[in-house]
C-alpha cells in the first residue's frame, strides 16, 4: 500500500476519449500562448542541451543564454511576431515571380503555380535564398551592434536553413544528375537517328534494281 490517499479532486483530469484529450490539449496550448511563460519557441529545449561556451561579461552558457531569453519573453507568441517578415519576404519573391511570368506572356494560371521544383520554376528557389540570404545578413548586424540575442529572428534563420539545404542538394546531387540524363538523352537522340539512316540505306539498297 502507498503511503498516502489518491487525491480525489485530481479524478477529473482522466480523459478516456482521445478525442476529447486532443481538444483539450490543443486548449491549453492556446491559453499558454499569452502568458509570460507560456509555450516556448520549436526546437528552443534542444538548446538545453549545449552546456558549453562562455557568452558576454559573465561567461553563460548556451543553454543559459537560451533560458534566459525565454523568461524575458521569447516565446512561441514572439516567435508568430517574427515570423511575419518573413512571410512578407516570401511573399515579395513570389509576387515578383509571378509579374515576371506575366510580362514573358505566361498564362495567369500557369503563373500562379509557384511550386520550389526546379523543373517548373528552376529560378524561384534561388531567388528565394537570395532573400533569405540577405535577410539573415541584416539579422547577424542587429545581433552584434546591439549584442541583444532578443535581437536573433529564429524563423529567418530557419527558412535560410531550408533554403540552403535545398540548394547544396540542387548544386551537390540534382543538378548533375538532372545534366547526365539531359546529355545521355542527347545521345540516345542522336544514336537513334543514326540508326534510322542505316535502316533507312538497307532499305533504299534492298529495293534498288541490280544490272548485271
Amino acid at each position: 500500500m502507498f503511503p498516502f490517499k489518491f487525491i480525489e479532486r485530481y479524478t477529473d483530469r482522466k480523459e478516456t476519449d482521445i478525442a476529447k484529450e486532443f481538444i483539450k490539449q490543443i486548449i491549453h496550448f492556446f491559453s499558454d500562448t499569452t502568458i509570460p511563460a507560456g509555450l516556448p519557441v520549436p526546437c528552443m529545449v534542444l538548446f538545453n542541451l549545449m552546456q558549453f561556451g562562455s557568452i558576454g561579461e559573465e561567461e553563460v552558457a548556451i543553454a543559459g543564454i537560451v533560458q534566459g531569453m525565454y523568461f524575458e519573453g521569447y516565446g512561441f507568441a514572439h516567435f508568430c511576431s517574427m515570423s511575419i517578415p518573413v512571410a512578407v519576404s516570401e511573399l515579395f519573391v513570389r509576387f515578383a515571380c509571378i509579374l515576371r511570368k506575366l510580362n514573358e506572356g505566361v498564362a495567369l494560371k500557369e503563373a500562379v503555380s509557384l511550386s520550389t521544383d526546379r523543373q517548373k520554376n528552376p529560378k524561384l528557389p534561388t531567388m528565394l535564398l537570395m532573400a533569405h540570404s540577405s535577410a539573415a545578413v541584416i539579422n547577424v548586424g542587429k545581433i552584434y551592434f546591439s549584442k541583444n540575442p532578443m535581437a536573433i529572428n529564429y524563423p529567418q534563420w530557419i527558412s535560410f536553413a531550408k533554403y540552403s539545404y535545398k540548394q547544396l542538394r540542387w548544386v551537390l546531387i540534382e543538378k548533375p544528375d538532372a545534366r547526365d540524363r539531359y546529355v545521355k538523352g542527347v545521345i540516345d537522340g542522336k544514336l537513334e537517328d543514326v540508326y534510322a539512316d542505316i535502316d533507312r540505306a538497307f532499305e533504299e539498297l534492298g529495293t534498288a534494281t541490280i544490272v548485271v
